[in-house]
């Protein structure tokens, strides 16, 4: 199939420049390529961010990140928010020297509050990344195929970031991207605070990286569980949550803190964490892991102080009635 030019539009038009689809096309996500013909167009009217956004309804967001795009470009001039005249636009400066690179990441890694976002990198020097290196090449295909659409400027930089300033290999980041997605937690400001956090505890091989994220799948789960049990409809706060990583360190069963969780409403009529944990404690120092066990327990010892007679227990009662979990 062969494609033509309907001449008959031509009446009116305007110019784009070259090193627009020489140096940046490949780069540019749709929202980028939309705002420069938009400001191309109207070029010489100062533009706000809400009438771009109106027009071409994209987020106001969006549109920042179009224009940090094309800013770094050399093609937008954002203190009159309009184009630069197509013949007053500079051509764009090489990529720095791998030295110069290298010593560039050397200073930012003395700087511990540098994020990817904030990481200094011209649409140029990520277009000269892209051609040098195979592994930054498909680092930003196979992110794109997990995300679905073209990377914005800002995620090819933190991308970047994490690979070069946290010294992530490639196949980590993808894991890390993969895993963040399957919670639903695909925005780039929480993928570097994960990518923070695995760089610190060391967690830079595929190996630990699976491991990691199979923890982390695992906590999740009993997370949800202990949440579907409790009846909870929010997450835990932290107090809470506190309660639960505990339980799982000491592997309590699932069934034990169910059981539990009906003993405290029999008791107090509401959900209590620390008394729920204090009922696991007494059990566990008692050797009941089950929930067999416990009302085998309770059928000895039916002559006996009970549990819900301990002293202790009682005071905590009281306590807990008084001034909640």
């Amino acid at each position: 199939m062969e494609y033509f030019v309907n001449t008959g539009i031509w009446g009116e038009i305007f110019a784009v420049p070259n090193s627009v689809v020489d140096n940046y096309i490949k780069l540019a996500n749709e929202a980028a390529v939309k705002v420069l013909l938009y400001v191309l167009r109207n070029n010489g009217k100062n533009l706000s961010v809400p009438e771009i956004s109106s027009a071409l309804n994209i987020s106001s967001p969006g549109v920042e990140e179009a224009f940090i795009f094309w800013e770094n470009a050399n093609v937008l001039n954002r203190q009159q928010s309009v184009a630069a005249d197509v013949s007053d636009i500079k051509a764009p400066e090489p990529i720095q020297s791998r030295k110069t690179e290298s010593k560039q990441i050397q200073e930012v890694r003395k700087n511990n509050e540098i994020k990817g976002t904030e990481y200094s990198l011209s649409p140029s020097e990520i277009s000269e990344r892209i051609e040098k290196s195979e592994e930054i090449k498909c680092l930003f295909t196979l992110t794109e195929s997990s995300f679905g659409r073209p990377l914005t400027h800002t995620e090819h930089r933190s991308l970047i970031w994490m690979h070069d300033y946290l010294g992530l290999p490639t196949d980590v980041i993808l894991m890390l991207i993969t895993y963040c997605l399957s919670i639903e937690k695909g925005n780039i400001s929480y993928i570097e605070k994960v990518a923070c956090a695995w760089a610190e505890q060391g967690i830079n091989t595929l190996e630990s990286a699976q491991s990691e994220v199979k923890k982390l799948e695992e906590s999740r789960s009993y997370n949800n569980s202990i949440m579907r049990i409790f009846c909870m409809n929010r997450k835990p706060t932290p107090k809470q949550q506190q309660f639960i990583n505990i339980w799982k360190e000491k592997s309590f069963s699932l069934e034990l803190i169910e059981y539990a969780y009906e003993k405290t409403i029999e008791s107090i009529d509401k959900l209590s964490f620390p008394y729920i944990n204090t009922i696991l404690e007494n059990w566990n120092a008692g050797g009941l892991v089950s929930r067999e066990m416990v009302d085998n327990s309770d059928t000895r010892k039916r002559k006996e102080p009970s549990l819900a007679n301990d002293p202790d227990l009682i005071d905590y009662k009281s306590l807990v009635n008084n001034f909640g979990d």
